[in-house]
């Protein structure tokens, strides 16, 4: 087993500065709160509140009765326990408007096909084992695109579902109504993830305060999101920028709170910097990472609630090896959250582009990460001790022919399935090796395509999630 404690990122004295300046950025500047039924609520809880100028004015006195009751839920001992899983375990989600091709390198903006083909590829292949929507579809009304993809997905495979991106509330509680259909539970919000996030500086606009409070009425994790990019959208410091990550996480919190105080607790920290040479706000870089992690750490020594850092941004615009360092980069953060993993989605170009290819590397890499924090067994089986005894005492060794080797290699050993572990093999396939893995793994996947079979879906539950989705479609689209 791996235990410990988490490590701690600042003195506390330190903490306890960007604690304080995050609280006079909620009490002396205040938060735009973009909705009527917030500002109510935070009015009645004796905030200062401008109506034409929609900014409220927190108490520090609210801000910590909101972290008391919502906080105290997460530690910082680390307890991992040995053991792990060989079998890959992949989600299919990610909303991401783009599909990056392989080999031509052509980035467009997805289509229902895509769409289609993405759920299909996700269905033959063993290694998912849940189906979202991982692509935005161009080529339907945002108003009712989510319904439209989840209903597609329904059609083409019957493995579990997963959440996709969600940008109003209105179709919310038809999302909930189709994850009744597909789960057969009751007030079932599978479909839709719980974070909204905050435009920076301390902004909650119009369509993501409306899904904030929705998804808190149906119960969902209070669960703010913070982006700022230093030097754009926040402090070029860090430090600055995470003050201001961390204000946005105790505004979501409070207004959590207000809605309903009996709800868990998280975070997402996506931050990012701003190159001056070329003015791309980058989400990969040290400074962004350090930012993530800084927050997340501060939030989970001075409340106990752990948001989560996205480390897995990488700015990277091609599968290859760069994107996959920037993905392993991130494991920078393990010492200091309760985060251990990297993202595994198929993410390039900061959340932009949904590669295929480059899902399967990341999957490559998660599953090696994994095998590590499986740490190993101690016991008489596994220490072998009479094993070896057995072999010092041959005039030969061969533990490879042994029982136990065969009893233990598959749960010992990770093994590749993409990544090259032969001896070297000439200079010519050396020179040509990554491009040939990338194309082994976009032959699978595009085969999977090809041999593509439908399940035997239940046509009943089908009929109605397309009632429910013609119905938002005249209700919504008719109704603008």
């Amino acid at each position: 087993m791996i235990s410990g404690e988490v490590w701690r990122m600042q003195s506390d004295e330190s903490l306890h500065a960007i604690e304080s300046a995050a609280m006079a950025l909620l009490t002396r500047g205040g938060a735009r709160i973009e909705s009527d039924r917030l500002l109510d609520l935070a009015s009645a809880a004796g905030c200062r509140v401008d109506r034409s100028a929609m900014r409220c004015w927190f108490t520090e006195k609210l801000v910590r009765d909101a972290v008391a009751k919502l906080g105290g839920t997460s530690t910082t001992a680390v307890s991992l326990q040995p053991g792990w899983n060989p079998a890959w375990r992949i989600t299919h989600t990610g909303s991401h408007p783009h599909l990056l091709e392989w080999p031509s390198g052509k980035r467009r903006l997805a289509t229902r096909q895509d769409v289609t083909d993405m759920a299909r590829m996700a269905h033959m292949l063993p290694e998912f084992t849940a189906v979202g929507k991982v692509l935005t579809c161009s080529e339907v009304d945002q108003r009712v695109e989510p319904l439209w993809t989840n209903l597609e997905i329904a059609r083409t495979t019957d493995k579990p579902p997963a959440s996709g991106e969600v940008f109003f509330a209105d179709y919310l509680g038809d999302l909930v109504a189709m994850g009744e259909v597909l789960t057969g539970r009751k007030g079932e919000a599978c479909l839709i993830p719980a974070c909204d996030f905050f435009v920076q500086p301390l902004i909650l606009e119009r369509n993501q305060a409306a899904c904030f409070l929705r998804k808190r009425e149906l119960g969902l994790e209070v669960c703010p999101g913070t982006m700022a990019v230093a030097g754009m959208s926040g402090p070029v410091t860090v430090a600055g920028t995470v003050a201001l990550s961390l204000a946005e996480l105790l505004a979501g919190w409070t207004l959590g709170y207000l809605v309903n105080p009996d709800l868990p607790a998280g975070g997402v920290v996506a931050t990012g910097s701003l190159d001056m040479r070329t003015m791309a706000a980058c989400f990969g870089s040290p400074e962004a990472i350090l930012q993530n992690v800084a927050t997340c750490n501060a939030a989970l020594r001075l409340y106990g609630i752990h948001p989560w850092p996205i480390v897995s941004y990488t700015d990277c615009k091609r599968p290859g090896l760069l994107a996959a360092f920037n993905k392993m980069y991130g494991l920078l953060a393990a010492p200091f959250t309760q985060c251990r993993w990297i993202g595994g989605d198929g993410l390039l170009s900061a959340g932009q582009d949904y590669s295929p290819v480059q899902q399967m590397l990341d999957h490559e890499m998660s599953k090696a990460v994994e095998r590590f924090w499986g740490h190993f067994e101690v016991s008489s089986d596994t220490l072998a001790t009479d094993l070896v005894l057995d072999m010092m005492a041959r005039p030969a060794t061969d533990f490879l022919s042994t029982d136990h080797t065969f009893a233990h290699y598959a749960i010992e050993q990770w093994y590749p399935k993409w990544f090259d572990r032969t001896p070297w093999q000439g200079t010519a396939a050396e020179l040509e090796s990554e491009a040939a893995m990338l194309s082994r793994i976009d032959q699978y996947c595009r085969d999977a395509i090809r041999r593509y079979e439908p399940p035997a879906i239940d046509q009943a539950k089908i009929r109605e999630l397309e009632r429910i989705y013609g119905a938002a479609e005249k209700r919504l689209l008719t109704a603008a």
